[in-house]
């Protein structure tokens, strides 16, 4: 005869076992946990309420082209959380960049822009703060990609638990690491070439700029992006920008665009001197 005491821990056992695996008979691993919790931000983000693409879009393969070349556009939804105090030689290289410009939201010339004026790639903040720079975010587990129509801008932003390694030698897109905290991607960024501007107004900075970046989804159709810029070299205090996106309905495709080197090859008004 089988021991009873035995019976009832076979038992109680099985009933463990369908409990813990539900109806699907298996345990859900820690990582399908982790997934559960992790905000879905996938998708190609393009400026608020810009003009939706259309067949000759795509046929032309940018919206300005065509007969759509002349539509207005709507302004962009862009806002300076906290205005900038600037030490005195970023304040002296802003004003430089923006002669007979008074209105601290306009966009500074295109010939002192260095992306328009010497084909310097936007940085991180410039390429997610510009209202016409369109991207397409995709998650992975160790990594999450940004990635940029213009000039095929990439960025990594490493998901894996590493920290920025010592001694970073400036580059265009610097160094990421993130996090998520809740339903937001927190970006931590440094190790930033110093010579493009921050955003299209014509902000400076330093080798000591440190972005964070707070990316969430407001709702299906729209997401926020607020950066905090911090720059100790620059600027008197961090400060903080938010720019909201849209999700592109049209298509789930990043346009091609290398206008500033097209602009050059076909002889623009900017000079060798610029280029150097």
């Amino acid at each position: 005869m089988r021991n009873p005491l035995i019976a009832s821990a076979l038992l109680m056992l099985a009933t463990f076992s369908f409990l813990a695996t539900g109806c699907s008979g298996r345990f859900e691993t820690a990582d399908e946990e982790a997934a559960k919790t992790i905000p879905d931000l996938s998708g190609v983000w393009e400026e608020a309420n810009e003009r939706r693409h259309t067949a000759q879009d795509d046929i032309c393969g940018e919206p300005s082209c065509g007969a759509l070349q002349n539509l207005p556009r709507p302004e962009p939804l862009i806002i300076t959380i906290e205005e900038p105090q600037m030490l005195p030689w970023a304040e002296e290289k802003y004003k430089a960049a923006r002669p007979g410009i008074e209105d601290s939201n306009a966009f500074g010339p295109d010939e002192t822009n260095p992306w328009f004026s010497a084909c310097i790639p936007s940085g991180p903040a410039g390429l997610m703060l510009s209202p016409f720079v369109a991207f397409e975010l995709r998650q992975f587990p160790d990594v999450v990609l940004l990635l940029y129509g213009d000039d095929h801008a990439v960025r990594r932003v490493y998901m894996d638990g590493r920290r920025h390694p010592a001694g970073l030698k400036p580059t265009w897109m610097g160094h990421s690491i993130g996090r998520y905290d809740g339903d937001t991607l927190v970006v931590d960024t440094v190790g930033i070439h110093d010579t493009p501007w921050i955003d299209s107004q014509g902000h400076p900075h330093s080798d000591a700029l440190h972005l964070i970046e707070r990316i969430r989804r407001v709702n299906q159709k729209s997401l926020e992006v607020e950066v905090t810029i911090d720059d100790p070299k620059a600027y008197k205090k961090a400060w903080r920008k938010k720019i909201v996106r849209e999700l592109r309905r049209s298509g789930n495709r990043i346009f091609e665009d290398v206008l500033c080197e097209e602009l050059l090859r076909m002889g623009t008004h900017y000079s060798a001197e610029a280029r150097k």
